[in-house]
């Protein structure tokens, strides 16, 4: 009986972060143009590396790839605290929600109040 193996693919962003992972055995559908083959005898579900955590997380619970790849050593590496660090101090603050935004003007306004109260 012949082994039936399975393509473990990641894509990466520009400065090599792993930004998604897939093994073809679940998604066989899912265009792999562009994507590198990290693993081309692997099993049904998708590895970092091989004899690694079946589909492990691929992110920080804020969105942070946790792997990069090494096109040097074709691997995976797990990104060290710093890197993902730098990369969430990065990340732009949030615009302010419709609640901050009144609240301000409220602020604002009951500032300016005072002030003309003040002055009058």
């Amino acid at each position: 009986m012949d082994e039936i193996y399975n393509k473990h693919y990641i894509d990466v962003d520009d400065q090599g972060r792993i930004v998604d992972g897939w093994s073809d055995g679940p998604h066989p559908e899912k265009d792999t143009t562009g994507a590198i083959c990290i693993n081309e005898q692997g099993g049904y579900q998708f590895r970092v590396w091989e004899g690694g955590e079946e589909n492990p997380p691929l992110y920080t619970m804020d969105g942070i790839p946790l792997w990069r790849w090494s096109e040097e050593d074709q691997r995976a590496y797990r990104r060290m605290a710093d890197q993902i660090e730098a990369d969430r101090a990065a990340i732009p603050d949030p615009p302010p929600t419709d609640k901050e935004r009144m609240e301000a003007q409220i602020t604002y306004t009951a500032m300016m109040t005072d002030t003309l109260l003040e002055e009058g």
